[in-house]
């Protein structure tokens, strides 16, 4: 059995102890040479969301993270400034470091008549002006120092689209949205919606090239990216929009001798399977992992725990809040 089949059966033996319909218990810790962080999404929804979010805010309060990953979706869909305010103080106040990427609901989907009939745009840039004032920190009360893709003058405007390295794994977030990355048509749609989701996903295959790149220079364990998008892997080919970035994406992982794990949402349904097709073939790639996870009516969110002296990904812990 190789390296990589040994990773995926641990992993997958580590998923199967975890059931989401039991309550949330005090994690155990992580391994001496380890470290745990944490990935959340797509809620609260408004109503009973709201109170298991406050039960899911303590509990990542105390359950010995690095960092918290936000995968998007900050509310169900009324964009109105006192509603991103609120959100974006409530991941401030966390104790520990919160890397976010935008939803669809911030910004893309506004236009609707529930959301406020807002320009998507205009709800992009105010999203990045309270979210990314100062790109190279991440939001919480302890902040880490990140590195922000509008560093690089080619990328100015992407400020969401952050990485850092933390003890033999580089984390990337890419700003891909979920509602087809922004193409759906609307009342108001014009070429700048259209030539901003293809510069997304331009940014986003950068970026993810980036990491690949850092992560074979230093001999790293793996890759892990985080984005808000379900990406549907398993519907590849020109009508699906994310097909540019998850064939870059297939192409890195065949040629990248670690483990790549691709975190996001989207779909309200947590899940972790290996789903990429290897670039050119019809097996999968079982060096690479998606991890999903939950959304609205389910309130939770996941724990993930790496091992960083056998450079794994050594269990992930669905929590779910009651309500």
């Amino acid at each position: 059995m190789g390296l990589h089949v040994r990773r995926a059966v641990v992993l997958a033996a580590a998923l199967a102890a975890c059931s989401p319909s039991e309550p949330p218990r005090p994690p155990p810790p992580p391994p001496a040479a380890g470290f745990a962080f944490g990935v959340f999404g797509d809620a609260p929804y408004g109503g009973p969301d709201e109170r298991a979010y406050r039960r899911l805010l303590e509990d990542v309060s105390t359950s010995g993270l690095a960092f918290l990953i936000h995968i998007g979706d900050l509310h169900g869909g009324r964009c109105a400034d006192e509603v991103i305010e609120q959100r974006y103080r409530s991941l401030s106040a966390l104790p520990v470091p919160v890397i976010y990427t935008p939803g669809d609901n911030e910004w893309t989907d506004c236009h609707r008549r529930g959301g406020g009939a807002f320009a998507p745009l205009e709800r992009l840039q105010r999203i990045r002006s309270i979210f990314f004032s100062h790109p190279r920190a991440s939001l919480g009360a302890s902040p880490i120092v990140l590195e922000s893709q509008s560093a690089y003058p080619a990328w100015a405007e992407f400020v969401e689209n952050a990485r850092w390295v933390r003890a033999g794994f580089v984390f990337a977030t890419v700003h891909l949205v979920g509602s087809a990355n922004g193409t759906e048509p609307f009342a108001t749609r014009s070429s700048l919606d259209d030539d901003a989701a293809r510069r997304r996903v331009a940014a986003a295959i950068a970026w993810l090239d980036a990491a690949f790149a850092i992560a074979r220079r230093d001999s790293l364990h793996g890759v892990v990216v985080a984005m808000h998008a379900d990406p549907y892997i398993e519907l590849r080919g020109p009508a699906n929009p994310y097909e540019p970035f998850l064939a870059r994406l297939a192409e890195q992982v065949s040629t990248f001798d670690g483990v790549v794990v691709l975190l996001h949402g989207d779909s309200h349904a947590y899940r972790v399977d290996h789903p990429l097709l290897r670039a050119g073939a019809s097996d999968t790639l079982r060096t690479f992992t998606r991890v999903e996870t939950f959304g609205s009516p389910d309130v939770g969110w996941l724990r993930i725990v790496v091992d960083t002296a056998k450079g794994t990904v050594a269990s992930v812990e669905p929590r779910l809040m009651s309500k």
